[in-house]
């Protein structure tokens, strides 16, 4: 299905959850459920196409909800980029679960630059019934972006609700939307093929002035044809037919792998760093407010150490309240002024703000755009909306910056802003590439020391040690926690000896403080003896990154479809156990190691007196692995998973060694 965008793009909440982030997409204007189902851009292969006459079967496999009938858009573009845009979507709920996906039609615009007239909406019965829907059925509010971020966005939404849907019910809706003033990024079209509904006619088409320059290009099973005629330019894309695709966990953006057309009037991606910069230039001035707080800030440090000054204050003391960028207003943040005075502001204002606190100084940072998600690949054109936030960039250091995420220590860069490209807002632009993810960036380290008592029960307490990278999901998770012995408790219920606890952070808030973790719980019957012994898993502890977790990321099928998103990684758990006189460890786990070309993995077992030493490191060498990479990653990820369940014998002296 297609959408248009007139400079309206996505971005994330700051909201970091520990371990796992949920990318938003950013075909934001043409909504036709309540909880999009295409925003799990996830997938396995397709089946044989569909045909409108037909109900999809169910299937082990994929089991359709929805069948897109007809996905016809049509835009009639003018010389200056405004335009017309016509649609028509009609669909049949194959299931309960597609009534409950699209029993509405939501068609977001901006009403200082767009009209949107609904021109027909209806559903059609099984039995032939036509009812159609009149203006008791059609509501036109703020959207939801407009309601959470009051003053950035301008948008609102068109709601059209079905009557009487049930399986089998087909939905209509044609609409136009039209762009009355000339979008800041000029003309910009997107039409993607559904994921997990099936579809059997998807197709865009755009007419516009053959001296309009209108770069377009396509990816996968997408025809294009062009013609000309009488000085217009018509280019028509027809996505493939498709059953629908079940989705795979932890898949990378649809986009990454999905049939994809683009058509944009940007010539190139430095185009969109200029126009940027033009928008935002005078936006940044150093009033006298800012250059005496600027020297508050800083005090006698400079250069990269007054950087980090300035961006510790920004990132704690501002506010992020926006979820998209304003369409109408173009890419242009508010001023670097009102933004201090407010004390909130977007991704745009926190890069504005924080440029302006450094020109103060004298030292450089420029806005820089990237994509902040899963999409790991570059579009195959160069386009607006490959993009979704601002960050900024420091030139005399070549080093990235994210000041809307609270916990995130400078020079840090979360896996999601990783090895991505970005456009650097100057004169003439630029593009860069955020550094990539490695192992060595992403290192969690546990250190425990365990102890048994003669009755079976285990105290212990951990040290934590966290790169900069993983520190940054770690603060979030304390910062909003409701107590540390929550934290610590609730790790401890996945572990077979379970147990009481609590965590011991310094001020996750202080990112100018390397955070210190510690731990300490007890664990009251965490070993049960028979006959004198007992068989145990290494007591895991309050372990931020239990090897169980690795689950996550195991097919059951042993294979995978699409790419998956694991993480560059290095984990190491080192474990000391302590017995009391009298018991002993009788066996231990044998030694593991596993390579492959998606990393390693070791463990070691060796005893010490009247103690056990444990270590274990697992490394995953990427972000991102293709399928005929999984099998290798499998092999990695049980050899950690088996060792994780792999037992040691303790048996009282009366017992003995065996």
């Amino acid at each position: 299905m297609s959408a248009i965008y007139g400079g309206h793009v996505p971005v994330h909440e700051t909201a970091m959850i520990l371990w796992l982030r949920t990318a938003l997409r950013p075909v934001l204007l043409v909504l036709l459920l309540v909880a999009p189902a295409r925003a799990q851009e996830m997938a396995t292969p397709q089946e044989p196409p569909v045909t409108a006459g037909t109900i999809v079967p169910p299937s082990p496999k994929h089991v359709a909800h929805v069948r897109v009938d007809r996905a016809v858009t049509v835009f009639t573009v003018n010389a200056d980029g405004t335009y017309t845009e016509t649609a028509e979507l009609d669909h049949t709920l194959l299931t309960q679960r597609g009534v409950a996906q699209r029993d509405r039609a939501a068609v977001t615009f901006y009403s200082r630059s767009q009209r949107l007239e609904v021109l027909e909406a209806w559903v059609d019965q099984p039995d032939g019934t036509r009812l159609p829907v009149g203006p008791e059925g059609r509501f036109t509010r703020p959207s939801a972006a407009s309601q959470g971020a009051p003053g950035f966005t301008g948008s609102q939404t068109t709601t059209v609700v079905f009557p009487q849907v049930r399986p089998g019910s087909r939905t209509h809706i044609k609409y136009r939307r039209i762009q009355t003033t000339p979008p800041l990024l000029g003309f910009n079209a997107w039409s993607e093929g559904e994921l997990e509904n099936a579809a059997v006619e998807d197709r865009l088409v755009i007419d516009a002035p053959a001296g309009l320059p209108l770069y377009w290009k396509s990816r996968g099973s997408v025809t294009v044809t062009e013609t000309s005629e009488a000085g217009r330019r018509r280019i028509e894309a027809v996505i493939a037919p498709s059953s629908g695709q079940a989705p795979e966990r932890d898949a990378v953006a649809s986009s990454d792998f999905q049939p994809i057309f683009l058509a944009s009037t940007l010539p190139d991606l430095a185009s969109l760093g200029a126009i940027y910069y033009r928008q935002s230039q005078e936006r940044a001035v150093v009033t006298p407010e800012i250059a005496t707080l600027a020297a508050r800030i800083v005090g006698e440090r400079t250069g990269l150490d007054a950087a980090r000054a300035i961006y510790d204050w920004v990132s704690v003391n501002i506010r992020y309240v926006a979820v998209y960028l304003n369409p109408d207003d173009g890419w242009v943040p508010h001023e670097a002024a009102e933004v201090l005075r407010n004390g909130y502001g977007d991704c745009k204002d926190h890069t504005v703000l924080m440029q302006t606190l450094l020109a103060a100084r004298g030292i450089v940072g420029q806005a820089a755009l990237i994509h902040w998600g899963n999409r790991y690949n570059d579009l195959p054109l160069a386009h607006p909306f490959q993009f979704n936030h601002a960050i900024i960039y420091l030139p005399d250091y070549d080093l990235f910056l994210n000041p809307t995420n609270p916990y995130a220590p400078f020079g840090s860069l979360d896996r999601t802003l990783s090895g991505k490209t970005v456009v650097i807002a100057t004169g003439t632009g630029r593009v860069l590439r955020t550094p990539a993810s490695t192992p060595a960036s992403y290192r969690y380290a546990i250190a425990s020391r365990v102890g048994i008592d003669d009755e079976g029960n285990i105290d212990g307490s951990a040290g934590y040690v966290l790169s900069p990278n993983v520190d940054t999901g770690f603060r979030s998770w304390l910062a909003n926690a409701s107590s540390p012995r929550d934290l610590a408790e609730r790790l401890l219920l996945g572990t077979p000896e379970g147990g009481f606890g609590s965590l011991q952070a310094s001020d996750p808030r202080d990112l100018g403080t390397p955070l210190a973790v510690t731990a300490t719980w007890r664990s009251p019957h965490g070993v049960t003896f028979r006959d004198g012994a007992a068989a145990i898993t290494i007591p895991a502890g309050p372990d931020i990154k239990p090897v169980y977790g690795l689950r996550r990321y195991l097919s059951a099928s042993g294979s995978r479809h699409t790419p998956m998103l694991v993480g560059a990684t290095d984990l190491s758990w080192t474990t000391t156990i302590s017995l009391p006189a009298g018991l002993t460890a009788t066996t231990l786990p044998a030694p593991v190691t596993v390579r492959t070309p998606a990393g390693h993995y070791t463990a070691r077992y060796e005893r010490a007196g009247a103690q056990v030493l444990v270590q274990r490191n697992l490394v995953i060498a990427q972000d991102v692995f293709q399928p005929a990479e999984y099998p290798d990653l499998e092999r990695l990820l049980y050899a950690a998973l088996d060792d994780a369940r792999a037992t040691m014998t303790l048996a009282r002296a009366e017992v003995g060694i065996r």
